[in-house]
């Protein structure tokens, strides 16, 4: 095989193959390299402007601000999972659920509280009780290391997990929101209230609950296995009220909320009875979907309504838009009639990008 020999000169680059000269070629200056670095900046610097602008146009002055303000919160919160841990959890060879440090903890109730807040929410505050629940939940998920299941049902409990400490897993599974994957606080939050990964069925019940009628979550987070706790079953009525929530919001609306074939949905705090009566003559709702930036109809499928109870709801509508036409910086209006003992709904949203980069949203 011939061998590749270079000779640097300071004028010149002289590549030698197999004994032969094969080329000559002038080196670049300093000042000749300088300025083709500076021609690449501010090449890249105009390209960045120009798009730039490009986003731009599509909203509001005013809008431009909300989303400039968005932006500057969610940089603040961050997406780091550096010091996540005041102590590790121990899973394999012997069983410790650990301990989340506090930062970790609070940058969780920073999202939640972040995205509660653009639904005109109230926000929610971590209690220390339930941490340790949803530590342990997340921990004997980890430990078991099979998935994800509600009160571990299904699951072997490993040798290294007492009894006691399986049976305090299972009772802090059975009060949360449960996710495997990701392990950075905005992936999380976010990814439940997408709930594009369900894995029960469309129902966004992950989405209800961080948007529903709470007051406190506890924050669990072992290897990649999450527990977030949402209520608690011995004081199930003891709740704010909750209130009618759309997703996505009349506004405004982060794109990587919805960007991953995510259901729609609106959710009402009146129970959903189920009599059949609408005034509309017809049990499922009717729901049109407008892309008024290409002014095309976005068709919509798996229209269903229950009572479902997440998050302290008592009416769910939810169904899913063609994932191809849901597009970053596009205005949409939605159209929601027919649900039983509820006034009809109709709103405008639209898409932004947050920039943020996440794990995986």
């Amino acid at each position: 095989m011939a061998k590749w020999q270079r000779i640097l000169a300071v004028s010149a680059l002289t590549v030698v193959m197999a004994g032969g000269v094969t080329a000559i070629q002038p080196t670049q200056t300093t000042a000749q390299a300088a300025m083709t670095k500076a021609q690449k900046k501010a090449k890249a610097k105009a390209a960045k402007a120009k798009k730039l602008q490009q986003e731009k146009k599509h909203f509001t002055a005013s809008q431009w601000s909300q989303i400039t303000n968005y932006r500057k919160q969610a940089k603040k919160i961050g997406t780091s999972t550096k010091g996540m841990y005041a102590q590790k959890p121990s899973v394999k060879k012997n069983f410790r659920p650990g301990k989340l440090s506090t930062s970790y903890i609070n940058r969780t109730v920073n999202w939640v509280n972040f995205y509660r807040g653009m639904f005109g929410l109230s926000k929610v505050t971590a209690d220390s009780a339930w941490n340790t629940s949803a530590q342990m939940g997340a921990a004997t998920l980890a430990a078991a290391d099979k998935g994800l299941s509600h009160g571990l049902v299904g699951f072997k409990r490993p040798a290294i997990v007492s009894k006691q400490d399986w049976q305090a897993g299972a009772a802090a599974t059975n009060q949360s929101n449960l996710s495997e994957g990701v392990s950075s606080p905005y992936d999380v939050v976010t990814g439940y209230l997408s709930d594009d990964g369900d894995l029960s069925d469309l129902e966004p019940g992950h989405r209800m609950w961080i948007l529903g009628g709470i007051d406190k979550i506890g924050v669990g987070q072992a290897d990649s296995y999450n527990d977030l706790r949402v209520y608690d079953e011995n004081h199930y009525n003891d709740h704010p009220a909750a209130k009618t929530v759309a997703y996505p919001r009349a506004g405004l609306m982060p794109y990587n909320l919805v960007g991953h074939e995510a259901p729609w949905s609106v959710s009402f705090a009146d129970e959903y009875s189920g009599d059949g009566y609408t005034g509309y003559g017809d049990t499922t709702p009717t729901v049109h979907v407008y892309d008024k930036t290409a002014k095309k109809t976005v068709p919509v499928s798996q229209v269903s309504v229950t009572s479902g109870g997440y998050g302290y709801f008592g009416t769910n509508v939810y169904f899913l838009p063609k994932k191809s036409l849901i597009k970053v910086n596009h205005a949409y209006t939605v159209k929601i009639s027919g649900v039983e003992d509820q006034p009809d709904i109709s709103y405008q949203t639209r898409l932004f990008n947050l920039k943020v980069s996440g794990e995986f949203y």
